[in-house]
């Protein structure tokens, strides 16, 4: 079951310049995206979700800490995490949101 939502480009909303509206599609990559980039605290109606990688980024001996992070609060939004790569900075997620 995949999410449908606005869609972002560059963090900004995406409008279809020939219609002037904007662009719903597929979600699920950008709300993972967003609960890895995001801090506790910064979503107001789920305060505790974010991981926040940029606390671990460069930290010594933190790739299983940060893996870890990753998978607890994606699977409180309702996604099962099959793999987790962390690969220069980059975060690479593979699997999909299951049923709550």
């Amino acid at each position: 079951m995949t999410s449908r939502d606005l869609k972002l480009e560059n963090n900004d909303l995406a409008i279809d310049p020939s219609a002037g509206d904007f662009f719903i599609g597929d979600s699920d990559t950008q709300h993972v995206q967003d609960i890895i980039n995001s801090w506790a605290g910064w979503w107001k109606e789920f305060p505790t979700i974010g991981v926040g990688i940029k606390r671990y980024l460069g930290a010594s001996g933190g790739i299983q800490i940060v893996k870890r992070a990753i998978k607890i609060q994606l699977k409180s939004d309702g996604y099962r995490t099959d793999k987790i790569v962390i690969n220069n900075g980059q975060v690479y997620v593979t699997g999909e949101r299951g049923s709550r």
